[in-house]
């Protein structure tokens, strides 16, 4: 029986995938995209893009996974640019509607950006508590509105 998509994110994120790494690679396959080759693409974006506390992350894989579905392959493809910007613009809306924000800092109350390694690693429980509600809004945008 396959995995849902949200049990798997979930299994990654809680193995030490990113937030970002997560989301696409569950989604890769499906789009033509080896799941190794999109946990190396999805990587810089985790803890806000670089841990630096930015864009979420799960934010950031779910727009690469709307770039996959939407992405213009021509220059003068003016109407898949649209539609990935509209459908991008959308699920950041849905997003900051329900966690306030999008900015990962504001998202996990600290600021990420100043911490060493071994400090980000103490902080991991606190990531495996409030960062699976993140994955799971933008999941379910993608399933209903992809």
């Amino acid at each position: 029986m396959a995995k849902d998509h949200v049990t798997e994110a979930l299994e990654l994120f809680k193995s030490g995938f990113q937030c970002s790494q997560a989301v696409l690679a569950v989604f890769s396959e499906e789009y033509g995209i080896p799941k190794e080759t999109a946990l190396k693409i999805a990587c810089p974006f985790g803890g806000g893009i670089g841990d630096y506390g930015r864009t979420c992350g799960a934010l950031t894989g779910a727009m690469m996974v709307v770039g996959l579905k939407y992405g213009k392959t021509k220059a003068t493809d003016l109407e898949a640019q649209k539609l990935t910007c509209d459908k991008t613009r959308e699920l950041i809306e849905t997003f900051e509607n329900t966690h306030g924000s999008s900015i990962c800092n504001d998202l996990v109350g600290f600021d990420r950006a100043n911490l060493s390694g071994a400090e980000l690693m103490s902080k991991l429980p606190h990531f495996q508590r409030i960062c699976p509600k993140f994955l799971e809004t933008v999941i379910t945008y993608l399933e209903e509105e992809l």
